[in-house]
């Protein structure tokens, strides 16, 4: 869908559409992406101890809890000490993230009351639901144990103890340490969004300084003579240098087609002046033809007159001799040479007519020479047409280049 060009501009001045702000944006997102990822990775590592590296250390676990309880009752008082140690190694092991439990067997229980006359409570089972690893160890009875331990017998089971390992806890333990490294993590983002922001502004002062040469140069506020200014090495460096040369070339072309273009106009301009030249002559010579070709018309109608005239005449001179050879006042021999030689003057007269008819310039030709003339005019004023469109063409084309070289300031005066 295309874009409102208003729009588009009003839109390029805002912080949010800037390549700054996208910059940051995009950085500031990309760290909080990182720390989601780092702590979805922590998650699957929790998760993926717990499957295989946390039943061997709840067995550990289990295994030092009896060793503990064994310690215990290797004291005279052991079994009434246990009461109150029992509560210490629960809060112990949950410091570490486990549960246990001290279960005493029944013979513990009966041997109990009558030596030590106490029900043995042991650390009762409480144990929460969920997802767990859990391993437990069997008390078995040996030679020391007899003393209190009255009904029992060597290698009986006096007792299990059980170590639980909650997933819930790791969880926690999990959350916790994301609640910890959030805070860091946000002075971390916090200070690195800054560092960015000042390095982009150092960094982006030559590609700003780009930006505005070339918006000055699509919008035609400025002309092609500024450069913009190579300020690094790097890419942004090399892309100015690049428009520079490409502004040369533009500059060049312009020159030229300027040059060209004002050489046409030069020439239309002779071409003019040539023209309306030209058009006089014609103009001259025409008027000069029909005045000759008139006057020659002229005396060919007077001569042809006179000729016409005098055939008349000598056409009476015969009926008149005639006349005169019929009342015989002439003498017969003299009749008939004196008509042969007026017969003969006769048609020399109508021979001389006729040639003179064949030389005089009829109206007919004059009429042509006339269109001739007026329709080479014409050829002359379409000349002057096209070179007055020509001209015309290369004006508009020399202010073409004028606002393109001088931007709008330029155009406008």
């Amino acid at each position: 869908m295309p874009v409102n060009p208003a729009l588009r501009n009003l839109r390029s001045g805002q912080f949010e559409q800037s390549f700054m702000f996208h910059m940051i944006r995009d950085f500031f997102l990309l760290l909080l992406v990182v720390v989601a990822l780092e702590l979805g990775i922590r998650y699957g590592v929790v998760l993926y101890e717990f499957k295989t590296a946390e039943p061997e250390r709840v067995d550990r676990s289990a295994q030092q809890l009896a060793s503990d309880v064994k310690s215990i009752m290797l004291n005279s008082g052991g079994p009434t000490a246990a009461q109150t140690v029992y509560p210490i190694l629960k809060r112990n092991y949950e410091d570490l993230g486990l549960s246990i439990a001290v279960v005493p067997a029944e013979v513990t229980i009966e041997s109990m009351k009558i030596s030590q006359n106490m029900v043995p409570q042991g650390l009762p089972a409480s144990w929460p639901l969920g997802n767990h690893n859990e391993a437990s160890v069997n008390l078995k009875a040996e030679q020391f144990c007899l003393g209190c331990h009255v009904k029992a017998k060597v290698g009986d089971v006096l007792g299990t103890v059980s170590v639980r390992s909650y997933l819930s806890r790791k969880e926690a333990a999990w959350w916790h340490e994301v609640r910890l490294t959030a805070g860091v993590l946000s002075f971390n983002i916090i200070m690195h969004t800054i560092v960015l922001f000042l390095l982009l502004k150092v960094r982006m002062e030559p590609l700003l300084s780009l930006r505005s040469t070339v918006a000055g140069l699509a919008k035609g506020v400025i002309d092609l003579s500024p450069r913009a200014r190579v300020k690094s090495e790097d890419e942004f460096g090399e892309l100015a240098r690049d428009l520079n040369h490409f502004l040369d070339r533009i500059a060049l072309i312009v020159h030229d087609l300027d040059k060209m273009l004002t050489e046409v106009v030069a020439v239309g301009a002779r071409l003019g002046a040539l023209n309306r030249h030209l058009e006089l002559q014609l103009d001259g010579m025409r008027d000069a033809s029909l005045r000759h070709m008139s006057h020659n018309a002229h005396r060919s109608v007077e001569t042809q007159l006179v000729v016409a005239r005098e055939s008349g005449a000598f056409n009476e001179l015969l009926n008149s001799l005639d006349e005169v050879a019929a009342t015989g006042q002439l003498p017969a021999g003299a009749v008939t040479p004196l008509r042969g030689q007026l017969t003969r003057l006769r048609d020399s007269f109508g021979a001389v007519a006729q040639a003179l008819k064949g030389v005089a310039p009829p109206v007919l030709l004059a009429d042509a020479q006339t269109a001739e003339y007026q329709a080479f005019a014409q050829s002359l004023r379409e000349m002057a047409l096209l070179e007055s469109t020509m001209q015309s063409v290369a004006e508009s084309g020399q202010r073409v280049l004028q606002r393109l070289a001088q931007g709008r300031t330029g155009g406008v005066s």
